[in-house]
């Protein structure tokens, strides 16, 4: 509780700091309300006591936008928690779930040019955010301290970036950092083509991982196809023994019959390399062939129960989607998960994922979404459901789970 206070007395002194200057202007610009609903039957678990039950989480954010002179400043304010998660919600015992989410300044036309900083706490996501994404499934999200300049011009916006991850009391530059150039090109008529190129470093174990890469993103309109592809190659080094040397890419494709209620029919065909059986580049000299798969949202990416990454997969879907009605969207995924080597028992068989979501936009700010997934753990055992595993434990092999939620998501102004 004390700590909560100290930053609420922090936060309203430099907001009040602000309004008491006669360039500043301070506004509240808007925030949201997220509840979420999570049921969870996983009673073939071997690993935890519980192994069914549900909870809710909720999340509360205020966003406040400023300016002084030539700066603008964003600060959001976040409470996250889990419904009873208090000793008692009554009780006013020690509660650290307030925390800054964002908070950066940032300075724009430098040099009178498109160019601009952004300095500070921020929210970063890319792409299918395959690599670098904002993590919003969870209650937290992901944020990045990070230094980021912005070049926007005609033929393509460009962001360069050095953010850092976790402070391991190396020289800076060789902590837990992420480093990036990220280049959306302009120069494709109806196609986003992206190209970048992300370094990952951790001084403790001297990693020093490039990923270079490519995305194109379009549709053949006459035809009513849509496209999406992206490829990642990682070199570098893995510790100070071991190179890294892996490979990913994604392809997705899908028609849409506008006449039957939107109706869109896609596939789509994951594959990342893996390290082979017995191969343990951490304690020898082996290369790493396991593609790292940085800081993405894998959630919506590779099912809904969030076991499956960017990492020693084949994973291929077969996916329907469509409108029965305004605002309302009706989708359902099949997944069929391979791992690209065998593990120590010569399995591969990761199992099946099939889920059907549903979305309702109730009005511009309001959106209501739920779900329900049934996971076939295959051959191997996974773990599902990250962030609740200690709850609920893995997924023994040969055997089944559910997973369903209710969300509703309110933005205001």
């Amino acid at each position: 509780m004390k700590r909560r206070w100290i930053f609420s007395l922090l936060t309203a002194s430099l907001v009040a700091g602000m309004v008491g200057t006669s360039y500043a202007d301070v506004k509240v610009s808007g925030g949201e309300l997220r509840v979420r609903g999570v049921m969870v039957d996983n009673k073939d678990t071997t690993t935890a006591g519980l192994s069914n039950g549900g909870f809710f989480e909720q999340r509360t954010r205020l966003n406040v936008d400023a300016t002084a002179d030539d700066a603008k400043i964003f600060l959001q304010v976040q409470d996250s928690r889990m419904w009873g998660g208090e000793v008692s919600t009554t009780s006013t015992g020690d509660d650290q779930a307030i925390d800054l989410s964002q908070g950066y300044v940032e300075f724009g036309k430098l040099f009178d040019k498109p160019l601009s900083v952004r300095i500070g706490r921020q929210s970063m996501a890319y792409g299918e955010h395959r690599l670098v994404g904002s993590l919003e499934w969870t209650n937290n999200a992901r944020r990045f301290d990070a230094i980021k300049f912005t070049y926007k011009h005609d033929a393509a916006d460009i962001d360069v970036w050095t953010a850092k991850v976790s402070d391991s009391g190396q020289a800076y530059g060789n902590d837990n950092n992420l480093n990036g150039i990220y280049a959306s090109l302009k120069m494709v008529p109806k196609n986003a083509v992206d190209v970048y190129l992300l370094q990952k470093l951790n001084g403790t174990s001297d990693m020093n991982i490039y990923t270079i890469g490519g995305r194109v993103k379009g549709a053949v309109e006459n035809l009513n196809i849509d496209y999406n592809a992206e490829v990642a190659i990682q070199s570098g080094d893995f510790d100070s023994d071991s190179s890294q040397s892996a490979s990913a890419y994604a392809i997705r494709a899908g028609y849409t019959l506008a006449d039957m209620m939107g109706l869109r029919v896609g596939v789509e065909y994951d594959v990342a390399t893996g390290n082979k059986a017995g191969v343990s580049p951490s304690t020898t000299s082996a290369d790493n062939e396991a593609f790292d798969n940085l800081y993405p949202t894998n959630h919506y990416l590779y099912g809904f129960t969030d076991d499956v990454n960017w990492t020693n997969t084949n994973a291929i879907s077969v996916n329907v989607s469509l409108k029965p009605m305004d605002k309302v969207n009706v989708s359902a995924e099949y997944w069929n998960y391979t791992l690209a080597e065998e593990n120590a028992a010569g399995k591969d068989d990761n199992g099946t994922e099939l889920n059907v979501k549903v979305n309702h936009e109730m009005s511009k700010n309001i959106n209501c979404e739920l779900a329900y997934a049934m996971r076939d753990a295959g051959d191997v055992s996974t773990f599902a459901y990250p962030g609740s595993t200690t709850l609920y434990g893995a997924i023994p092999a040969d055997k089944s789970s559910t997973f369903g939620y209710f969300m509703i998501n309110v933005k205001f102004m």
